[in-house]
Order: C-alpha cells, then sequence, then structure tokens
C-alpha cells in the first residue's frame, strides 16, 4: 500500500463524526495529552466542529481527485510524516493562556533525536462544557502553517 493510500485510510477514520463524542477533560493540558496518547484512535482525537468540518470537506476533495490534498499529506500534531519511537518522552507541554471559553496550549518536542526542538501550538475552544482542539498552528518563521487555513485549501483541491 502506497502512503496515499495510508494517510488517506487512517484520515478517514478521523473524520467519522460519532467517535468524537467522548468527553474531554477540564484541563485543556490533558485534551492535548490525548493526541500523542497511542491507544487513542484518530477518531476519537477532541477536535471541534469546525475542525472536523474541514477536515471532511478536505478528505471529500482528496477522494474526488483521488490524490492526497493540502492538510492531509503529514501529521499535523507532530509536523511530520514520521517521528522517532521515543517521540512521547521528548513531549513538554504549557497552557499559554486559558479564558473566556478559550485556551492556547505549546508543545514542544523533538521529532528525531539529532533534530532540534519544534513548538506546536493548539488552538481550543469550548464546546458542550469540554475542550476540543479548533487549530493547530505551527509558528515557525521560516515554514509556519495553520492547520485550518491547509485543510481549507485542501478542500478547494489546492
Amino acid at each position: 500500500m502506497n502512503r496515499r493510500h495510508v494517510v488517506l485510510a487512517l484520515l478517514a477514520g478521523l473524520a467519522s463524526g460519532p467517535a468524537f463524542a467522548q468527553a474531554s477533560p477540564a484541563d485543556p493540558v490533558a485534551v492535548v495529552r490525548q493526541v500523542y496518547d497511542p491507544k487513542i484512535k484518530n477518531a476519537q482525537r477532541p477536535y471541534s466542529a469546525r475542525l472536523r468540518k474541514l477536515y471532511a470537506a478536505a478528505i471529500r476533495t482528496s477522494r474526488r481527485l483521488n490524490e492526497v490534498v493540502s492538510g492531509l499529506d503529514f501529521d499535523p500534531t507532530t509536523n511530520s510524516q514520521d517521528s522517532d519511537d521515543n517521540l512521547r518522552e521528548t513531549l513538554k507541554f504549557s497552557t499559554t493562556n486559558a479564558s473566556g471559553g478559550k485556551a492556547v496550549v505549546s508543545v514542544t518536542m523533538r521529532i528525531f533525536k539529532e533534530q532540534p526542538e519544534q513548538t506546536l501550538v493548539f488552538e481550543l475552544v469550548q464546546e458542550k462544557n469540554a475542550w476540543r482542539i479548533d487549530d493547530i498552528v505551527n509558528p515557525a518563521q521560516t515554514d509556519g502553517w495553520r492547520w485550518s487555513k491547509m485543510l481549507e485549501a485542501g478542500a478547494k483541491g489546492n
């Protein structure tokens, strides 16, 4: 099976709605930790309704075009397609802001032992009294990105 099929198979499960109904902890950091738990399937990740909708639209376009579109060709929780087995041991979480039904959690990690640390920013919102990840941002100045924007472009076939 080629890489495109693997990515699409993994992502198809992520877009399924009912699995998202799991309750999220009250702590925004605990919610973000879930995406790095190997026992949590992609379809169980605590994404917001807005992000799930964008994701589903990108998947539909990807299937229609029979190719991977923007936002679906990597894992946004690691900013990579692959990582060292000990990635989870390098994770450092911090809440930089949490008020008014919104929270920001930064995650610093080392994808590969020989590479420098990188930081991703998770923006969360409260939906139905639970924290949900509403966006993932790579704030790097040279190759930064915002996952929701990538998914929007992917939904348009870009």
